[in-house]
């Protein structure tokens, strides 16, 4: 019998028994056999979707995205596939799985402080091991908001068995806002090497052109892949721009495009179990309502400006391998920093540097003084003003429907409100 022969029989039998997961398998294997790496993954898609049989649908899209050499997404596959019922063994992917756990890894940041000797100058100097993959023990502060996104992304997708005796499940859309340089983006990447899952990122350019239907095309592309490699996150920066309220458009390619997002959103055609859609905007005022209801981006998550013990910490990573001359208190920047977001940070210690800098190069080399981050603090305004200002009005008007009640609690703490 040929394979095209064998191909057809096992379609056939599918047909009549089409809850047997053996023969879906086998039939999975010889669409690969002929090299219809898709139509095998759409059978390990339905496999997925058998109870009893997740771990074994899992695990065998783990194989075929092994043979189309996606070798990340056929890990967090495989991974997943480990703690479902159904699941069966791989020899090659428990050698491939086992190869990447034991590639050699830095070790965690630490932040080592090294005092001047007997008759050295009174300079310091601070060394950091860097971290390959950002995590969050690599995001300095945010206790309450990591403990959130934790509860609300991560744990779902570590422990399916406890969240799915509440009716719960990984998936589903996660907003987060607030003032830009904030390190919305960041938290995104943690959160995927948190539940050590694939990453893809998705930016304005990725999905709008000029031609007539052509970012719709490319919106649904995007969530297409994200399925194929689930589990994954799939992560949509500026929202605002690609979903931006119908209610203000004046254009109709804007209304389709929000239209051809809420579909995919919706998973109509497609299921989307196993991707996290995340997303992040500095105006969530302008991102359109029917984005936000139940199922869509019902969880929204405000990122604040980093707090005083954020902001010295941010201070002390930073200040990796640069030169300190005398006492340079960075609890007292970093109280005198308030309202300055991470990237605020980064511009006040250039600042600093550049006054450095300018003695280095007129012949007084010296390291960095508490003198020039003072000079420094006098220079700047934290660039989150422009977004508290506007986001209090909206608060003031947007009523008691609770929408903005973080940002709310946070302008009362800062008496900005």
């Amino acid at each position: 019998m040929s394979e095209a022969d064998d191909l057809q029989n096992l379609a056939q039998q599918l047909l009549r028994r089409p809850f047997d997961a053996g023969l879906r398998a086998r039939y999975a294997a010889a669409l690969m056999a002929t090299g219809d790496e898709d139509a095998a993954l759409e059978q390990a898609e339905l496999l997925c979707e058998q109870p009893g049989h997740e771990g074994a649908g899992h695990a065998l899209a783990a194989r075929v995205l092994r043979a189309r050499g996606d070798t990340p997404g056929a890990l967090g596959r495989y991974r997943r596939a480990q703690r479902l019922p159904g699941f069966a063994a791989d020899a090659t992917l428990d050698a491939l799985l086992a190869s990447a756990a034991g590639s050699p890894t830095p070790s965690p940041g630490r932040l080592v402080a090294i005092e001047g000797g007997r008759g050295a100058p009174n300079v310091r100097s601070i060394r950091q091991v860097e971290e390959e993959k950002v995590r969050f023990s690599s995001i300095v502060g945010m206790d309450a908001l990591k403990k959130t996104i934790r509860l609300k992304i991560i744990e779902p997708y570590l422990n399916p068995g406890l969240f799915a005796r509440f009716r719960l499940s990984g998936g589903g859309g996660i907003l987060l806002y607030g003032p830009p340089g904030c390190g919305k983006t960041m938290l995104a990447r943690a959160v995927a090497n948190e539940c050590d899952v694939g990453f893809l990122a998705v930016g304005i350019a990725d999905v709008l052109t000029l031609w007539l239907g052509e970012s719709e095309r490319n919106l649904a592309g995007l969530f297409d892949k994200a399925r194929a490699q689930a589990p994954c996150v799939l992560f949509f920066d500026e929202l605002d721009a690609l979903a931006y309220a119908r209610s203000k458009s004046t254009t109709a390619s804007t209304r389709t495009i929000v239209n051809e997002f809420l579909t995919q959103l919706d998973g109509i055609g497609r299921e989307n179990r196993g991707v996290l859609v995340l997303a992040a905007t500095n105006m969530p005022w302008d991102v359109d309502g029917a984005m936000k209801r139940p199922g869509r981006f019902s969880r929204q998550i405000f990122v604040p400006p980093p707090d005083a013990e954020a902001r010295e910490a941010m201070l002390s990573a930073k200040l990796a391998g640069v030169p300190l001359e005398g006492t340079v208190a960075l609890g007292e920047v970093a109280r005198r920093s308030e309202h300055f977001s991470g990237a605020d940070i980064d511009g006040l210690i250039e600042l600093a540097k550049e006054r450095a800098l300018e003695d280095a190069l007129s012949g007084q080399e010296r390291g960095l003084r508490m003198d020039d981050f003072d000079a420094g603090l006098e220079r700047m305004q934290p660039s989150t003003l422009d977004w508290l200002r506007t986001v209090r009005n909206v608060v003031k008007y947007a009523g008691d429907d609770g929408t903005y009640k973080d940002v709310e609690q946070y302008l009362r703490r800062s008496k900005l409100l």
